[in-house]
């Protein structure tokens, strides 16, 4: 018989050290300016000044994680890498995901679209999966709305989300007839709409 241990067992700390190293300067060799100029939504071409924040990494996790944000530097470079068209906010919470950390779905929710922008910049695939995720479950698809989803999704990859929107095509096909314009939809969409409306046409049959 097996003896039975009183002890306590400890569980991997690999992931709780990781942790420790997120944004801790003095074990990182790589920084990132994030902010400090956002277009105005008035002119495009102008900018206006923010607040920057700098953040801190360690190259050899970004690689694993976030392969394009690891292209963008170098181990050991002394400038702070600039980061455009992401709130400090969402880079933080995208860099803490590199290193084991778990974004809240209050979080998720809060900014799902803006974290699967820079998720899908950045290559990291699992985190822009769970807003997808989120996004598609907190959604309601309507008439008004579904081509702009539909070109969102197609323009993201968002297959999850999409599907979603082909059911409500597939379940709402003669509402869409008249008055929704498909004429700027990719080629390749075309097809999937043509598809949903024959799988809608043919529950309509059975």
């Amino acid at each position: 018989k097996k003896a039975e241990s009183n002890g306590y067992v400890p569980s991997n700390p690999c992931s709780g050290n990781l942790l420790k190293g997120f944004n801790n300067e003095e074990m990182s060799d790589v920084a990132f300016e994030v902010g400090g100029e956002v277009e105005s939504a008035a002119n495009r071409r102008k900018r206006a000044k923010t607040t920057a924040t700098t953040f801190h990494a360690f190259h050899a996790i970004l690689r694993l994680n976030a392969p394009s944000l690891a292209d963008m530097c170098r181990p050991g470079d002394e400038a702070a890498v600039p980061i455009n068209g992401v709130e400090p906010e969402v880079f933080k919470m995208l860099l803490y995901f590199c290193y084991g950390g778990k974004v809240s779905e209050d979080e998720l929710e809060a900014n799902a679209k803006a974290i699967i922008e820079a998720a899908d910049r950045f290559e990291v695939i699992n985190l822009k999966l769970q807003a997808e995720a989120v996004l598609t479950e907190q959604t309601e698809v309507t008439v008004d709305n579904m081509l702009d989803n539909l070109l969102y999704a197609n323009s993201k990859n968002l297959a999850l989300f999409q599907e979603k929107i082909m059911d409500f095509v597939a379940e709402n096909g003669s509402k869409l007839l008249g008055n929704v314009s498909f004429d700027d939809v990719p080629s390749n969409l075309i097809s999937d709409i043509l598809t949903a409306f024959a799988q809608g046409k043919s529950l309509l049959v059975e």
